[in-house]
């Protein structure tokens, strides 16, 4: 049998507000980036001879994306030519996928729709839309046939209600490709299938951090991640205990990213104990960041206190102190109320934007 190559892609989430990124040009780069990164792998696929782009849900972030980009992703389809492109609705974009959308669809994109299966050679390609699909939905394929199953939701346990791949063990499933977690993961249906999700291509927030791109796998039963962000977005903790100036505490930051490319986002955030009376000017350290894409800086510092003064200190100070460490709540968040209380009693502005 000839082999056949194919790019399992999903969550690409086009038209995205990446409210995340709070910079208005940064944000407007990156959802260009997002758009782009469709084509980046249309281009890819050209270029190595792969048969067909599976994009197993979320294509788009909402129901109502912009005519503007639908376009976009129309001409993408019609630039990749030999291509074919196969397109499973999912839950953010189900309704994306109106009647114009689909009439402008050229002769080598389809819509996958209620397990309608689509042959090409020894290849059948079937998609099963809902977040919650059930065994009886999929009736099993032929043996002698390369079967391709396309689902976006949870992957469930038990009688949990979403996929559960153990109830497809036996219907001649050689690959499952998954759309909804936003992370690469792979495993086995049966002896014969293997399942994964892709994850996104690009990562939209500092909940998608590392290393995104997507799958490439073939009839030989290959499967391999391949790494295409158009950059990382990265959560780090930089320990700035001791550091008692804003120019020491910016000199460890920049130290820290120096193993990072300067093309990513980050979300930087101090931890240690430093000076009460110290206060961290989140703002203008993001601003002195400059050098990379995007960086937000988050204050997770604790106070550095004299315990022993504070228990025996006759002054609101001292009381506060003592009130709080009676508090049934994690030493943490002990941390943060003594922080911003101190913050407060002596007239210091409060920042508490943790996120």
């Amino acid at each position: 049998m000839e082999v056949y190559r194919f790019i399992h892609t999903a969550d690409l989430h086009l038209d995205s507000a990446l409210s995340s990124i709070n910079n208005g040009q940064k944000a407007k780069t990156r959802r260009m980036e997002l758009t782009d990164c469709f084509k980046r792998m249309a281009d890819f696929a050209v270029a190595n001879n792969v048969f067909g782009i599976i994009v197993a849900g979320d294509m788009f972030d909402v129901k109502n994306a912009s005519p503007s980009v639908k376009m976009q992703v129309i001409d993408v389809i019609k630039s990749a030519g030999n291509v074919n492109f196969y397109l499973l609705g999912g839950n953010h974009d189900d309704k994306a996928f109106d009647d114009d959308f689909i009439n402008a669809l050229p002769n080598n994109a389809v819509m996958l729709k209620n397990g309608v299966r689509y042959r090409s050679g020894k290849v059948v390609i079937a998609g099963f839309e809902g977040d919650v699909v059930d065994e009886s939905q999929v009736p099993a394929f032929d043996e002698n046939d390369f079967n391709v199953a396309v689902m976006h939701g949870q992957v469930v346990s038990g009688n949990g209600e979403g996929i559960n791949i153990k109830k497809f063990a036996g219907k001649n499933i050689d690959y499952l490709a998954l759309g909804h977690i936003h992370k690469f993961e792979e495993g086995k249906i049966d002896r014969r299938g293997k399942w994964a999700y892709c994850g996104c291509p690009e990562g939209r927030g500092f909940d998608e951090i590392g290393e995104k791109g997507f799958v490439l796998f073939d009839t030989l039963g290959n499967i391999k991640f391949v790494p295409f962000c158009r950059r990382r977005l990265n959560e780090i903790k930089v320990d700035v205990s001791g550091l008692d100036s804003y120019i020491t505490q910016l000199d460890k930051i920049k130290k820290d990213l120096l193993s990072y490319s300067t093309d990513d986002a980050f979300k930087i955030i101090l931890v240690g104990q430093v000076d009460p009376a110290l206060r961290i000017d989140v703002g203008a350290i993001s601003a002195r960041l400059d050098h990379v894409f995007y960086a937000k800086v988050v204050d997770k510092t604790t106070p550095k206190f004299d315990v022993k003064k504070l228990e025996n200190e006759k002054s609101l100070r001292g009381e506060f102190f003592r009130v709080v460490n009676l508090l049934d709540v994690s030493e943490e968040h002990k941390q943060q109320i003594l922080k911003l209380g101190f913050c407060a009693l002596e007239g210091r502005e409060v920042n508490d934007d943790q996120d």
